[in-house]
């Protein structure tokens, strides 16, 4: 077989431009798991400089995975102060989670009709792990089993594109979540709600996972005094910053 003239230079141009998109995902996945887990919180300074060094990569693929977190709003410029994770004003926070609830609700639906049986296990598994880290006082391994429980949810309904948003608004909303989290018996609530959920899926009813799952997110009927009162008691300012 012949050598096409050139062929080579091609397949490290192809590489070359591969890679830096490749890194760039990386950053991007890194940087939205910490906030999820709270490893950074919103108004959260985010330098160029020390991200390349933390995650041992060059400047040019961090700066194009703040460019694309920035584009999706889960970053933001603050001038002089330069990029931090982004707030959230206390509206922008009630409807926020009044669209996570909408969405969760679809996926729970979809899920009805769609889930597999290994997420079936998976998704009885993580229901398990959130009732015995609830029973345990255990906040951190709740909010793990938590997030395992949703996500199963959203992969099970087998929606591309619901599940990309879902992540991204997940992601915006987490430290707020986390804080609710620690609410007196809010735990323990949760594990009948899952339980609900995941029967109505588990027995194809699609109208019924969707009803109990909006329940089950929605934080509209709790008030918003009790929001600001958790906020608070948690003592974080930077959660706390832009609820003026």
């Amino acid at each position: 077989m012949k050598t096409i003239a050139g062929a080579p230079a091609v397949a490290r141009a192809t590489n070359s431009t591969e890679e830096p998109e490749s890194l760039s995902a990386g950053v991007v996945h890194r940087l939205e798991v910490e906030i999820l887990k709270g490893q950074r919180k919103p108004g959260d300074r985010l330098d160029e400089r020390q991200l390349a060094e933390q995650y041992g990569v060059s400047r040019t693929p961090v700066r194009e995975a703040l460019q694309r977190l920035a584009a999706s709003g889960l970053v933001v410029s603050r001038g002089r102060q330069g990029l931090q994770v982004a707030q959230l004003s206390i509206a922008d926070l009630l409807d926020a989670f009044s669209v996570a609830a909408e969405m969760e609700a679809l996926a729970s639906a979809q899920a009805a009709r769609r889930i597999r049986p290994e997420q079936r296990t998976r998704l009885e598994a993580a229901h398990h792990a959130c009732a015995a880290a609830a029973q345990a006082g255990d906040v951190d391994g709740f909010y793990e089993a938590n997030l395992e429980f949703h996500e199963t949810i959203s992969t099970a309904s087998h929606n591309r594109i619901l599940q990309d948003e879902l992540r991204r608004l997940t992601v915006k909303i987490s430290p707020y979540r986390r804080t609710i989290t620690y609410q007196p018996g809010r735990m323990e609530s949760s594990i009948p709600e899952h339980e609900q959920i995941m029967i109505a899926i588990f027995r194809g009813e699609p109208m019924q996972a969707s009803l109990v799952m909006r329940s089950h997110v929605t934080l509209l009927g709790e008030g918003l005094s009790d929001l600001l009162h958790f906020l608070r008691v948690s003592g974080d300012q930077n959660l706390l910053a832009e609820l003026a």
